[in-house]
């Protein structure tokens, strides 16, 4: 079964967006995380794939090409001024005019993703033929729930997103929010999408709804143009780096398992 599917999903490409400049965190993917800088923990991670035939850094930084050079890994310069980095990743897929089936947009800042991730994630898109799928995990922490920061999901029965929030979703009523978590599942969206290479140019073209400036959710566009997201579920810790607090929270992580 593996051989079939990798028959299929192996015309794949990983594009990873990289602006330097990033508003939270200044230079984020430069700095140095135990050793290394984030954005080469995110590459030799994503570069485990089995499925990806390229993995491309997508950059409007010289900077961060001449660290892809010195990795081994390809890039593209892009403009500076894009909305979001799936913007950015678009525009990288279309300039390049290759042809492949899936199109992977990981971010930069997520030092511990890993490449049996990736592929899990194109497996489940494949098999669903779903046109858009992304990451999701079970929210442990009940305090996590109430975050702004931590972007919600809920879905349907076959795992496709019925809403995104940046609002505590499901709402638990006639409970204490102290007990939430014990009553209810939550989940959490974590912002790695699969695009199917036929959705690419639709989703080019689409403008930010009511919903999305809301939220300041762009996948909440793309359901508003009625196309549906499927959530794919992981269990492996993962961890953004959008804040000094989020780096140092990287460090332990990395410690505690560099110590085992």
């Amino acid at each position: 079964m593996d051989a079939f599917l990798a028959k299929d999903v192996r015309n794949s490409v990983g594009i990873i967006p990289a602006r330097l400049e990033s508003t939270r965190l200044p230079r984020k993917l430069l700095l140095d995380l135990e050793g290394k800088p984030v954005l080469q923990w995110t590459l030799e991670g994503v570069s485990t794939s089995k499925y990806l035939r390229e993995i491309i850094v997508a950059t409007d930084s010289d900077e961060v090409a001449n660290l892809c050079i010195s990795l081994g890994f390809d890039y593209i310069l892009t403009p500076k001024n894009f909305e979001s980095g799936t913007a950015r990743v678009l525009w990288a897929y279309q300039t390049l005019g290759n042809n492949f089936d899936y199109i992977v947009n990981i971010q930069g800042d997520e030092p511990f993703i890993k490449g049996e991730i990736v592929d899990n994630l194109l497996i489940k898109t494949f098999q669903s033929n779903a046109l858009i799928s992304t990451l999701v995990c079970e929210i442990k922490n009940n305090q996590e729930i109430f975050e702004p920061s931590t972007v919600k999901v809920v879905t349907n029965q076959d795992g496709f997103a019925l809403y995104f929030s940046r609002a505590p979703i499901p709402f638990v009523r006639d409970y204490v929010q102290d007990a939430w978590h014990e009553i209810a599942t939550f989940y959490k969206h974590i912002g790695i999408y699969c695009f199917a290479s036929e959705i690419v140019q639709k989703l080019a073209k689409m403008r930010p709804g009511k919903l999305e400036k809301a939220e300041k959710l762009e996948q909440l566009r793309w359901m508003e143009n009625a196309v549906s997201i499927l959530c794919v579920e992981t269990n492996e810790t993962l961890l953004s780096i959008d804040t000094s607090n989020d780096m140092e929270k990287a460090r332990e992580v990395i410690r505690s398992l560099f110590s085992k």
